[in-house]
C-alpha cells in the first residue's frame, strides 16, 4: 500500500518529475501489468483499507469517519468514526482459513488493532506515528520478521509504505530536480484548525502567500513520493532475497494506494473530508506473479485489489466511490466544508459527482482537473448515474448512524490528525 500516493504525481503516469524511478522500471517488465486509472473506493485511510480488505464499498462496511442525522437536509450534526467491526470477513482471516500465515507491517499508525484493520494478522507491526517505521527501519524490520515464518507454509503479508503521508520531510539540497524545503507539517492547534489551511480553504489568504505555501507543499508531497518509491524498492528486495517472490515458488504482488492528497486544487488542502475529484479517488495498481496474470483495464475499481490478492481474477466492479460528512471539517475549516456526504460515479471519461450538495457532471477527457462543472440537466443522458449518486448518498446516511467512537479509537484519531 502506498499511502496517500496520487496517481497523477507518479512519473509512472506521466508526472514530469521523476517521482516513481522503481515503480517505472517494474511495470516495464514482464509478467507486470500496470494502471494509472484505477479509482479508490474512499477519501482516507480507514474506510478505503476496510473497503480493500472486505472487498465490499464504504456504505456497506461502515468503517470510517462521518455520518449524518436522517434528516432532508443532508448536514452532519452526529459523527462518528467507526473501526471495522466484525460482520465481515477480512482477507487476513480468509487468508488464514487455508492455512496461511498473516503478517501487516505498517507504516501508518491508523493500521493498527483499536480500527480494526488489522483484525485476522498473527504477526503486526504498525509506526506509533508517521515516519517512525518508514525507509531503511521498515526495510530492516521485515527482513527480521520475515525471518521468523516458517517458509515451508504460505504468506499473506500486507506492507502499508507512509512516506508521502503528512508531515513531510525537508527536501534537502542534494537533490537535484527539487529546490531544498524545509519540513512541512501543517500541525493542527489543540482544539482547532490550523490556521494557514484555514485561511487558504477559506479564501482569505493573500495570493502571494498561497502561492508561497503551495509551492512549497508540492515539493515536499513529490520528494515524499520518491521516498515512498524507494521504499517500495527495499521492500520487494527483501521479498526477493527471501526467496518469497523468487524461483519457483508461486507468488502474487499487488501495489495500490488508499487515496490521493489535495495539493491546492478546488481551493482544498489533505484528504479525509467528503470530496472525490481526481486528486483524492485516482490510484495507481499493479500485479505482478509467476503465474498467469489477468489483463488491467485502464479505468478499474481499486476494489479490484481484494479479488487480485484472493484468488488472482478480476470481477466486474461498478466504478464507484462515497465518502462519509465530516463535521470535524465544518469545524475546522469553514462550515460549508465538509458538511455533505459524497458519491462519485464514472462512465468512461463522464464523471457525476454528488458532493457539497449538489450533482455536477464532468468530462474528464476535456477537463481532467475538474474545472468546469456541468448542470446535470434533463436531456443529457446521465439520469442513470444521478439516479445511483442519490442511492448511495442515502445508504452513506444509513451507515453512518451508528454507535458511539470507542474511546481507544477516539485517542487514536486525536493523535494522527483527523480529529
Amino acid at each position: 500500500m502506498l499511502d496517500n500516493v496520487r496517481a497523477d504525481r507518479l512519473s509512472l503516469c506521466g508526472y514530469e518529475r521523476p517521482t516513481s524511478p522503481v515503480f517505472d522500471r517494474l511495470c516495464a517488465r514482464r509478467r507486470v501489468n500496470c494502471t494509472c486509472g484505477a479509482q479508490a473506493p474512499g477519501s482516507w485511510t480507514l474506510p478505503t483499507h476496510a473497503s480493500y480488505f472486505t472487498g465490499t464499498e464504504v456504505p456497506v462496511h461502515g468503517a470510517g469517519m462521518g455520518g449524518t442525522d436522517d434528516d432532508e437536509d443532508l448536514v452532519g450534526t452526529d459523527t462518528s468514526a467507526r473501526p471495522l467491526d466484525d460482520r465481515l470477513p477480512t482477507l487476513a482471516e480468509r487468508f488464514a482459513e487455508r492455512g496461511y500465515q498473516t503478517m501487516a507491517m505498517s507504516g501508518n499508525p491508523l493500521v493498527s488493532p483499536p480500527s480494526g484493520l488489522t483484525r485476522g494478522f498473527e504477526v503486526i507491526d504498525h509506526a506509533s506515528e508517521f515516519g517512525a517505521l518508514a525507509g531503511a527501519t521498515l526495510r530492516d524490520a521485515l527482513a527480521a520478521r520475515l525471518g521468523e515464518q516458517d517458509t515451508a507454509r504460505p504468506l499473506f503479508l500486507f506492507v502499508n509504505i507512509a512516506e508521502a503521508h503528512r508531515p513531510w520531510l525537508e527536501v534537502p539540497a542534494s537533490v537535484e530536480w527539487l529546490p531544498s524545503r524545509p519540513y512541512l507539517s501543517f500541525a493542527e492547534e489543540r482544539g482547532g484548525a490550523n490556521p494557514e489551511r484555514r485561511a487558504y480553504m477559506t479564501g482569505t489568504m493573500e495570493p502571494e502567500d498561497a502561492a508561497g505555501m503551495l509551492g512549497h507543499l508540492g515539493d515536499v508531497y513529490d520528494w515524499a513520493v520518491r521516498r515512498a518509491d524507494g521504499t517500495l524498492g527495499g521492500v520487494l528486495r527483501v521479498l526477493r532475497e527471501g526467496g518469497w517472490i523468487a524461483g519457483e515458488r508461486p507468488f502474487r504482488v499487488v501495489i495500490v494506494s488508499d487515496h490521493g492528497e489535495h495539493l491546492g486544487e478546488h481551493r482544498l488542502l489533505g484528504h479525509a473530508g467528503p470530496y472525490l475529484f481526481e486528486e483524492i479517488t485516482r490510484v495507481p495498481l499493479a500485479i505482478f506473479s509467476n503465474e498467469p496474470l489477468p489483463e488491467l483495464p485502464e479505468q478499474i475499481s481499486a476494489l479490484a485489489t481484494y479479488d487480485l490478492l484472493l484468488d488472482g481474477r478480476l470481477r466486474r466492479r461498478p466504478l464507484r466511490a462515497t465518502a462519509f460528512a465530516s463535521d470535524i471539517w465544518q469545524r475546522w475549516y469553514g462550515s460549508e466544508i465538509g458538511r455533505y456526504p459524497a458519491a462519485a460515479v464514472w462512465q468512461g471519461t463522464r464523471k457525476a459527482i454528488h458532493q457539497g450538495g449538489s450533482i455536477e457532471l464532468y468530462d474528464l477527457a476535456a477537463d481532467p482537473g475538474e474545472t468546469a462543472p456541468q448542470d446535470p440537466t434533463p436531456g443529457l443522458g446521465v439520469e442513470e448515474e444521478v439516479e445511483e449518486l442519490e442511492a448511495l448518498i442515502l445508504s452513506l446516511q444509513s451507515s453512518a448512524t451508528g454507535e458511539p467512537l470507542d474511546p481507544k479509537m477516539t485517542e487514536l484519531l486525536k493523535s494522527l490528525g483527523y480529529l
